[in-house]
């Protein structure tokens, strides 16, 4: 049978990114190497399982000069466990609803964004997003992406979670919320929700992005176990 060529346009091509500031370790440098896959999202899910994120169209892995640190992290859906501090979360803020919506962004959606942003990462990069740069990370995607909003019972916003729904697993891409629950453990409790989704429609996995040893703010993602880390393209489970 004749192979049939793809277009240029479905072809995976690669780049690597100049060298900038790495977000998360002082002093050192950080490279992706990433692809658009505006016409080829078939390979979205293989790229996921290799360590890949998705950012709108496109794909990125670190790619960093001398530095390995940072580490793919998943969660093994059907084998959570609720540790004592995970369960006490979830049923001190048990009062919260979840809606499963399109990614659709609102101004709702963007002003408790940028409340986040303000109280958590001041002056980072996506603190100064505007809100079209805003609109644009909600809606532009080439794969199956949702929101899951999370609401009290007089329908105040307080999280939402941005996600894509692969073949057989979940891919957590940004969340936010309403930093005054902080102290109860809403990012915590966002995270296990989505599990909980994940085991009614019988996904095998949930990625949480990267884990970096050195950076205490991502330990929060090890709490969630069984799990398994990406190295020398491998998944380990921890």
């Amino acid at each position: 049978m004749m192979e049939i060529k793809k277009n240029i346009l479905e072809q995976s091509i690669y780049m690597l990114t100049k060298a900038a500031p790495c977000p998360y370790i002082p002093e050192r440098v950080e490279k992706r190497i990433a692809t658009d896959i505006t016409f080829n999202n078939s390979i979205h899910d293989e790229l996921a399982t290799n360590g890949f994120r998705r950012v709108e169209n496109w794909m990125y892995r670190p790619a960093c000069d001398n530095c390995n640190s940072c580490k793919s992290y998943r969660v093994i859906i059907n084998n959570f466990k609720f540790t004592k501090s995970l369960k006490r979360i979830f049923n001190n803020l048990n009062y919260i609803n979840i809606e499963i919506v399109k990614n659709i962004a609102s101004q709702e959606h963007y002003s408790l964004f940028k409340k986040y942003q303000l109280d958590r990462h001041p002056g980072g990069s996506m603190s100064n997003m505007s809100e079209d740069d805003f609109i644009s990370m909600i809606e532009i995607s080439s794969v199956e992406t949702y929101l899951m909003e999370f609401r009290d019972n007089s329908k105040k916003l307080l999280g939402v979670m941005l996600f894509d729904e692969q073949n057989n697993a979940l891919s957590a891409v940004y969340s936010f919320f309403d930093p005054d629950l902080s102290k109860f453990g809403i990012g915590n409790f966002m995270i296990i929700k989505c599990l909980m989704y994940g085991m009614e429609n019988n996904y095998k996995y949930l990625y949480l992005g990267y884990y970096i040893k050195e950076v205490s703010s991502m330990a929060y993602k090890i709490r969630f176990k069984p799990g398994q880390i990406l190295e020398d393209g491998l998944w380990n489970n921890i």
